[in-house]
């Protein structure tokens, strides 16, 4: 039988657990409000990375495999590991997907261009996928160009570890005889998000047009790039072999995270494109490592794992009317991958997207649109319209990301103040809630080791707050992102299906 209890899921994105240290801006930002939540209710600490949420083992968390395993109340086999097994199995060298983007291209004396993030930071690609791509290509003996076109990253790796990533392919390229390095552009420009079309546009005219910052080698690129002061994320789109897509080529896009790939996969491929002003490209085959939207071309190299049973399918299953909420930064992740990484909107849920301000970096404003997004989110507790309510406070981790220590500690208080604002309006009414995060990040911004400043994220765990029931305060037992959807459910008091292998956090508890 259904309760009809109410639950409001507060995800503070990059809230990691550590001790106290030079580099811990939770710590710093002394969170009076969880700090109290803490002590006085039920909680635990949650696995976030690794193969705790289907990660390799030594692999950190992300948003996207948070909010998967989150949502699904399973392990969810990340891309990375199922994109490595491929290609250790040899099931990669037989896809149908390179293999049409070979022959295309041999057809209309084409060439293949090959682009992605090329780093080893596992969040959106994986610097050996582009070797096993190009091996791809040389072992079945491609007659004409392979052109690269590099994203720098910057943000999941260190800020200037670019052109060692570049020297990697580059020999590689040597070591293939075939393929060249053509253009390279920071994520920034590359990997845009949040509509900023003209970013989107200064990557699209570089690969396609080859108009960039022209430079003789890209080892001249990073040596003027660095002593501008600017990083890898950062890096002007520059051209190194001038070149450009032509009707009968092939392109390959190696990200294996969709959010970051679609504005600019969209030029390529959407017939109703509008981010800005291009002539289309006639007779391309177009490949991507995997699925970045329901209506683009299926030439997929590694398909997807399904998620059948996610949570949000589950309350709609039962009537039950839900919200997602959360600012643009992080609105696919309360979406599109909580949902199961599928881009569906359940049966009653509505959604509500709070635009991320517009400013080059987040430190320059770590409060970012928290005070607005909470404002609005209270209005629609007091409504009484739903029985789930999923928020995502993105502060602490892209301040995080930023790597400024004063202002990610900004952004941890400005998260606290408006998480005490909700718990209290939402209990009011009698509500339940869970606080967690799904990985960390803002608590270890300097590496201790090196006392290098670190915008990556971390491999802690994350916190669990249960508020709103009648368990006394304790220490719950220790699990992973999988358990807190199965939690959700018991609090809700809706079975939990099959589908779902996590394990309630309370299951030995009377709840109310």
């Amino acid at each position: 039988m259904i309760t009809k209890q109410k639950l409001l899921l507060v995800v503070m994105d990059g809230i990691g657990a550590a001790p106290k240290s030079a580099g811990n801006a939770v710590v710093r930002a002394n969170p009076a409000n969880l700090s109290s939540m803490w002590n006085t209710n039920p909680h635990t600490y949650l696995l976030a990375s690794g193969d705790a949420v289907g990660l390799p083992k030594h692999v950190k968390g992300n948003s996207e495999v948070g909010h998967q395993n989150l949502g699904s109340g399973q392990i969810v086999r990340q891309n990375l590991p199922r994109i490595n097994q491929s290609i250790e199995k040899g099931h990669f060298f037989k896809s149908q997907a390179l293999y049409k983007a070979f022959m295309h291209a041999t057809k209309h004396n084409g060439n293949v261009h090959i682009m992605g993030l090329l780093s080893d930071g596992t969040v959106h690609s994986h610097i050996s996928h582009f070797f096993a791509t190009l091996r791809y290509f040389s072992q079945n003996g491609f007659k004409n160009n392979v052109y690269f076109h590099v994203f720098t990253d910057g943000r999941d790796t260190g800020v200037q570890e670019g052109e060692e990533f570049l020297s990697q392919l580059q020999r590689h390229i040597d070591m293939q005889a075939m393929g060249e390095i053509a253009t390279v552009c920071g994520r920034r420009y590359a990997m845009d998000r949040n509509e900023s079309w003209d970013r989107t546009k200064m990557a699209y005219d570089l690969i396609t047009k080859g108009i960039g910052d022209k430079y003789n080698s890209f080892y001249e690129l990073f040596e003027q790039s660095y002593n501008k002061g600017i990083t890898d994320e950062f890096i002007i789109p520059s051209v190194i072999k001038k070149t450009e897509v032509k009707p009968g080529d092939s392109v390959i896009h190696l990200n294996f995270r969709a959010d970051r790939a679609l504005q600019l996969t969209s030029a390529f491929l959407d017939s109703n494109f509008n981010g800005f002003d291009r002539e289309p490209i006639q007779n391309i085959f177009f490949a991507s490592m995997v699925e970045y939207r329901k209506n683009f071309p299926k030439n997929i190299i590694v398909p997807k794992q399904y998620i059948t049973m996610p949570l949000g399918n589950i309350l709609s299953s039962h009537s039950l009317r839900q919200l997602r909420i959360a600012e643009s930064e992080k609105f696919p992740h309360v979406t599109y991958f909580f949902n199961g990484g599928v881009s569906v909107r359940f049966e009653g849920e509505d959604r509500i997207e709070i635009p991320s301000p517009n400013v080059p970096t987040y430190d320059q404003k770590p409060e970012m649109s928290a005070y607005e997004m909470t404002k609005v989110l209270i209005e629609r507790i007091n409504s009484d319209l739903y029985s789930f309510i999923l928020v995502n406070f993105a502060n602490p981790d892209m301040v995080g990301h930023t790597g400024n220590f004063e202002a990610t500690v900004k952004a941890v208080q400005t998260v606290d103040e408006c998480v005490k604002d909700l718990t209290t309006t939402f209990l009011a009414r009698g509500g339940s809630v869970i606080l967690t995060a799904d990985h960390g990040n803002a608590e270890e911004l300097i590496n201790l080791d090196t006392g290098v400043i670190d915008t990556e994220h971390s491999f802690n765990p994350v916190p669990f707050i249960l508020l709103g029931t009648k368990i006394p305060p304790r220490v719950l037992p220790y699990g992973s992102l999988k358990d807190v959807a199965p939690t959700i459910l018991q609090v809700m008091g809706i079975p939990q299906p099959a589908e779902m292998t996590g394990k309630s956090l309370i299951k030995d508890h009377e709840i109310f």
